[in-house]
């Protein structure tokens, strides 16, 4: 009986776990424009996870050059994922915004979208189908 609670957990384990290549390759066949950023600042650690950071491009007609931000913190674990939305919403409590942060989860993955605005971010949709994708 134990070996087959740790064989459904190892199961479990397996199919919430997706790679940064997994949903950088989801979000770009929703057509954004995704560009590694690095590290600039302090970007919040969330459960011992730093995120990757990108740019993706707004459309020319919205601002010239004027990129929007996603932090993606791929964890070990849905449970990781978890705590470290908790994590992420506690420190947001007292905070004072010039962009707004919008989560989506799914598994181990945890995506911050930084918009500009906070009625109506420009890239919702895209984000939430390409996630949707992920199996």
């Amino acid at each position: 009986m134990f070996a087959l609670n740790g064989c459904s957990k190892d199961i479990e384990n397996i199919e919430n776990k997706f790679t940064l290549e997994d949903v950088l390759s989801a979000l770009e066949s929703q057509e954004l424009d995704l560009v590694s950023f690095g590290i600039t600042g302090y970007p919040l650690k969330l459960d011992d996870v730093v995120p990757e950071v990108y740019s993706v491009e707004v459309p020319v007609e919205e601002e010239p050059y004027s990129p929007e931000f996603i932090h993606f913190y791929i964890f070990n674990s849905e449970k990781g994922r978890i705590n470290g939305t908790k994590e992420f919403n506690k420190h947001m409590e007292s905070a004072q915004f010039t962009t707004f942060p919008f989560l989506y989860e799914k598994g181990n993955v945890l995506i911050v979208y930084w918009s500009k605005t906070k009625d109506d971010p420009l890239f919702t949709k895209p984000i939430e189908t390409a996630l949707e994708q992920l199996k």
